[in-house]
């Protein structure tokens, strides 16, 4: 008798099983290979080197981006450093000169960030997202500034303000040179009240520049 015979029974089964296996795999590959040609994929952009045809779109994009935001920055840096120039735009929002505001001071940081990345030529990915970023952090703290005013302030705060912003407006429309000279002269002495009031309980101040142009313009003319 052969040896195998007693695995004949077992025979069919083990050819069956083989059989259903070989077709199994046979068609999922087939259908892997159709859904591959009916739907063709492309590597991920940010996969392919620079240069690459597939990041050229969103490499324009980007660029487009960051060239917006090195026009707005240069119109950020003039409007913050008129605003740090002019006391009376001090006293009108003061929540700007504050950077225990939260907004104005993650605009402060953001600012000094931008600063330091700005490039005349287009930087890597990274850096051009994070100018991006720190250009917009403006709008919002002078909107939070202009919501906000001289709030965080006492009430006497508050009216030496409101003398401060009087004493400048005339200063600025004098008639006569001794008329602004009097009215800077008045600003600088209520500015230094209001600052001696806030003392150690709030970090405003009148910005260096801003109080330099005061006691500039406060002071007589030359014979």
């Amino acid at each position: 008798m052969s040896p195998y015979h007693d695995l004949q029974p077992l025979l069919w089964p083990i050819i069956t099983l083989l059989w259903l296996a070989v077709s199994l795999y046979s068609r999922t590959t087939l259908r892997r290979r159709w859904r591959a040609h009916a739907h063709p994929t492309s590597p991920r952009a940010d996969r392919l080197p620079p240069g690459a045809p597939g990041r050229l779109p969103a490499e324009r994009l980007l660029r487009a981006r960051w060239e917006k935001a090195r026009e707005r920055y240069g119109k950020v840096a003039a409007e913050y450093g008129a605003y740090e120039s002019d006391a009376l735009q001090v006293l009108r929002l003061p929540a700007l000169a504050d950077p225990e505001v939260p907004s104005t001071g993650r605009f402060i940081g953001a600012f000094h960030e931008a600063m330091a990345l700005q490039t005349e030529t287009f930087p890597p990915e990274a850096m051009a997202e994070r100018f991006i970023v720190a250009t917009e952090a403006w709008d919002a703290a002078r909107e939070a500034a202009e919501k906000l005013r001289a709030s965080r302030f006492t009430a006497e705060e508050r009216a030496l303000i409101g003398q401060g912003i009087k004493l400048l407006e005339l200063a600025e429309g004098g008639a006569t040179p001794a008329e602004q000279e009097a009215a800077f002269a008045a600003a600088r002495q209520v500015l230094a009240r209001l600052e001696r009031s806030v003392g150690a309980r709030l970090e405003w101040r009148v910005p260096k520049t801003a109080r330099e142009q005061i006691e500039r313009r406060g002071k007589p003319l030359l014979p």
